[in-house]
């Protein structure tokens, strides 16, 4: 079973920091590193990543699905993952 309320409480972290101008302070690769540590710290209390990025995980330039640092994003997924799923649901369709 998944942590909820600690998911929703780490994304109300990154948000906040956001609204602050912490990121833009930070840059790029230090913001992708300290949300890449709360995605560690999120799986010792098993948090679900979806939970903890939605929404901000562009922003972060974390995506949620293969938990890895990234530039190119496609709304909180990059762009890899994104292509992933569009091609798995081609297939799918194709059958």
């Amino acid at each position: 079973m998944s942590n909820h309320v600690g998911g929703y409480i780490l994304n109300h972290v990154l948000r906040t920091l956001d609204e602050e101008s912490l990121f833009d302070y930070l840059g790029r690769k230090r913001t992708q590193n300290i949300t890449l540590n709360f995605l560690r710290l999120s799986r010792e209390y098993d948090c679900n990543p979806g939970e903890v990025l939605e929404g901000i995980g562009q922003r972060t330039g974390v995506c949620y699905l293969c938990e890895r640092a990234a530039d190119d994003f496609v709304g909180d997924l990059c762009k890899e993952c994104h292509e992933e799923g569009l091609r798995a649901q081609r297939e799918r369709n194709a059958y």
